[in-house]
């Protein structure tokens, strides 16, 4: 083997070696990147969404309310029926008391009737008895004459005889004619009673109809109540078991509210934590740095929205490097991020909740793809006010204090318009 082949052969090693190392190097260079990059980032943890429980929590409440109206007012219903089904069966227990009594006086009516309608027969059997009695006697003297009559007188011994026996004859006459007259005379009185009673029992009877139909159509009603009753309690029924439905959708919608504001409160103390220990290192190399080196200051601005959401944006840029104040609410000595928000609002008349959760379901929801400035951007546990371009200004931190920062740089739960 050549010189020069031998150095061809070294040649391309070395040249593979090279490229080897170029690879290697880059690779390094790359894992030193990331292991840089992941020593100032801070993990977002996973937050439920709050803005959806929210949401549907409202949306049983008012279902809540609108099945407890529909429950009271079915119940209302309900009593209203039961007074009416009551006062109905007094009044046919009344009723049936008015035919009781009614059918009792028929039936006394029918027993007068029936003895007037015996005298009546027996008045006119009189009539007829008595009628014949005068017939024979009439008949009697007509065929005999005057021949008896005077017989009867010639044989009288005296004038007082004769008087007496003439008004035997006139006495017996008389007495027919008055029998035959009284007997007439009753026939006729227990005939025009009979007439009445049997006229009275008429009335009684449509009286009776009158009762009968009046009970029957209380009957109708009182089923019909009945019914209504019934539906009411299904109503009812019905109307309980939603809203215990809805009440346990709220509680539920309670517990994933309370669980998503634990996460975002432990989330904040881990970003509270890492942010601290960032400082923490940018403090550090600062001191490596040596004196001098200072943070270079940017002016912002807002765009985008409406005027009066600008005009909210622009006040809010102008605290910015001012403190960060846990529990603070003064734009120039110092609040914490919901301190912040709603100083910002109460300088142009609107009141704004205090805490974050709480300015989380105020005003409007919107999408972040619609937000203006003068929204607020809600986290887990954290607030700012857009601004535009994707940003936020917002009290960050004990060590930023108020600044600006990108929008979509922690996880979004909620916009809210209040503009």
């Amino acid at each position: 083997m050549t010189d020069q082949t031998e150095y061809r052969r070294y040649g391309r090693s070395r040249r593979g070696r090279t490229r080897k190392e170029k690879r290697f190097r880059c690779l390094l260079c790359l894992m030193a990147a990331v292991m840089m990059g992941t020593a100032f980032y801070t993990p977002v943890m996973a937050v439920p969404d709050t803005a959806q429980a929210e949401r549907e929590k409202q949306e049983a409440e008012a279902g809540l309310e609108e099945a407890n109206r529909q429950a009271e007012e079915a119940e209302a219903a309900q009593n209203a029926a039961q007074e009416e089904l009551d006062s109905l069966n007094s009044e046919l227990v009344s009723l049936l008391s008015e035919i009781d009594l009614l059918e009792k006086d028929i039936a006394e009516k029918e027993e007068q009737i029936a003895q007037a309608t015996k005298d009546y027969e027996e008045a006119k059997a009189d009539e007829e008895s008595q009628y014949e009695a005068m017939k024979k006697r009439i008949k009697y003297m007509y065929e005999q004459g005057d021949t008896e009559y005077i017989d009867i007188l010639l044989q009288a011994k005296s004038i007082s005889d004769i008087l007496n026996r003439s008004e035997y004859f006139n006495a017996i006459y008389e007495y027919d004619r008055n029998m035959l007259i009284r007997y007439q005379e009753t026939k006729e009185a227990v005939d025009q009673y009979r007439t009445q009673l049997e006229e009275e029992r008429a009335e009684q009877e449509v009286m009776q109809l009158e009762y009968e139909s009046q009970q029957a159509n209380l009957e109708t009603t009182i089923a019909n109540t009945r019914t209504k009753i019934a539906n009411f309690d299904e109503q009812l029924a019905k109307a309980r078991q939603e809203a215990a439905e809805y009440v346990q959708v709220i509680a539920a919608r309670n517990a994933e509210i309370r669980a998503a504001e634990e996460a975002a409160r432990r989330e904040e103390e881990s970003r509270r934590a890492a942010e601290a220990s960032r400082a923490a290192e940018e403090a550090k190399r600062n001191e490596a740095k040596g004196p001098g080196a200072t943070q270079s200051t940017q002016s912002y601005k807002s765009s985008g929205g409406t005027a009066k959401g600008r005009e909210v944006a622009d006040y809010a840029l102008q605290f910015v490097g001012n403190p960060y104040v846990y529990g603070g609410t003064s734009l120039t000595n110092g609040a914490d991020c919901s301190g912040f928000v709603q100083s910002v609002y109460k300088h142009f008349g609107i009141s704004v909740p205090r805490t974050s959760s709480e300015q989380r379901s105020f005003g409007v929801g919107v999408s972040y793809s619609e937000a203006q400035p003068g929204d607020i951007i809600c986290y887990p546990g954290h607030v700012g006010i857009y601004i535009g371009n994707g940003q936020i200004v917002h009290a960050s931190s004990a060590r930023t204090g108020i600044k600006v920062s990108s929008a979509t740089y922690r996880s979004i739960l909620a916009v809210r318009r209040v503009l």
